[in-house]
């Protein structure tokens, strides 16, 4: 797949005021080979939708306006969020969830970071009464629907403070139907169709990537938030356990247990495994790439330990070399990802625009690589403490890369 391949991400369908004027969009999953969401499974469906609107700048009216997202009651539970601006989104509650204590007390949560919520398709039922104090829209599906009826039960909910949307209005009359109802949004055909968005998609693994980068790069992030991010992709899981009892690591007897293997690592050596197992197991290039970037990390690393005799600094340095990878680990513009980060401005500055001594080592790192493969003789002209660090990080990487890809 080329880097410049664009795919259908999602649509997008206008919500409308009752002037016509631009209230917002709801935000629809669409695939390429055009299966729904419920063949693909609500819960991906929801990730789909999420990751694709997080990491792509693709649409400047969208990101003008309130969003509107269905989101189903696991992925709610699961507090797996991205990171939306809680101004930006609209959460849709699916009709099909069944209301809990643990859901409401998670709607709760969620409503107390800022979060609104929409009911989608709202059935009038009881079971939803311990949620509507959380609640600032109310979608009502007008097609096929009793008009005296609607009336009947938007009335009786008339105390809540909330805005009521019609959807699904087909034509003319039934738009001028829910206007004198006093609804004060309207989505549909008559108004407008869902609108394909296309962009450059990311898999909902490289979205875990993103999450547990941003984590990492927090002073405060303790081993329970890393290992909850581990946890939730299994093949990090195993990739971890099978490198914690590897030569790389020195221990008195086999770890088997998740939990007791992120135990022995401590914060920091987890931070740094989990970022490697993350980007190698989402990477969609040959594993000869991944020695390369691999090898470019560490060599920043190795070379931040030299120069600076600092933890923090070679750490720092580690994620950016990683980081500078992705373009060709994740077939991703690092502008798309880096915009996703809660990173410092030298590493963004580095990446982005090869800025600073930071952006000038891993430029000097990919001379190298380029060097190596095509001009040998021209290695003589580098700084030897760069390829020095290179050639440490050559070995080190080897290593990684050979019990990943063991049995």
């Amino acid at each position: 797949m080329s880097s410049q391949e664009q795919h259908i991400l999602l649509a997008k369908q206008p919500i409308y005021q009752a002037d016509h004027s631009l209230f917002g969009f709801e935000l629809l999953f669409r695939s390429s080979d055009n299966i729904s969401a419920m063949q693909a499974g609500e819960d991906l469906a929801t990730s789909k939708v999420l990751i694709n609107y997080c990491s792509n700048v693709f649409d400047t009216d969208i990101c003008k306006h309130p969003i509107f997202i269905n989101v189903t009651k696991s992925f709610l539970l699961s507090e797996a969020f991205l990171p939306i601006d809680q101004g930006a989104v609209v959460i849709e509650l699916l009709e099909r969830i069944t209301v809990t204590d643990e859901f409401v007390t998670a709607v709760k949560a969620w409503h107390e970071k800022g979060y609104q919520f929409a009911l989608d398709d709202f059935d009038f039922t009881e079971q939803w009464e311990p949620v509507l104090p959380y609640v600032s829209f109310i979608k009502v599906d007008i097609l096929d629907a009793d008009m005296s009826t609607v009336k009947k039960n938007k009335t009786s909910l008339e105390h809540l403070q909330v805005t009521w949307l019609a959807e699904r209005i087909e034509n003319q009359q039934m738009f001028a139907a829910c206007i004198d109802l006093g609804f004060e949004l309207f989505q549909g055909y008559y108004l407008a169709k869902p609108k394909a968005v296309l962009g450059k998609t990311i898999h909902p693994s490289t979205a875990i990537t993103a999450e547990i980068i941003n984590k990492c790069n927090l002073k405060e992030a303790t081993i329970k938030d890393i290992s909850t991010l581990v946890t939730q992709d299994p093949q990090l899981s195993i990739q971890l356990l099978k490198l914690i009892n590897s030569s790389i690591f020195t221990l008195p007897r086999p770890i088997h247990d998740l939990k007791e293997a992120i135990t022995f690592l401590g914060i920091d050596t987890l931070k740094k495994w989990a970022l490697i197992i993350a980007f190698i197991s989402n990477a969609k290039s040959p594993i000869e790439t991944c020695r390369i970037v691999l090898t470019r990390a560490k060599a920043c690393e190795f070379h931040a330990q030299n120069v600076y005799i600092n933890t923090d600094q070679a750490d720092s340095y580690f994620l950016a070399g990683l980081l500078s990878g992705v373009d060709l680990l994740l077939e991703l513009e690092p502008k798309v990802l880096i915009s996703q980060m809660n990173l410092s401005t030298t590493i963004r500055s580095a990446i982005i625009e090869s800025s600073g001594e930071l952006g000038e080592l891993i430029s000097q790192i990919k001379r190298l690589e380029f060097f190596l493969s095509q001009s040998p003789e021209k290695i003589s002209t580098l700084d030897p403490a760069i390829v020095n660090a290179f050639s440490l990080a050559q070995d080190w990487a080897e290593e990684v890369i050979s019990t990943l890809q063991s049995p």
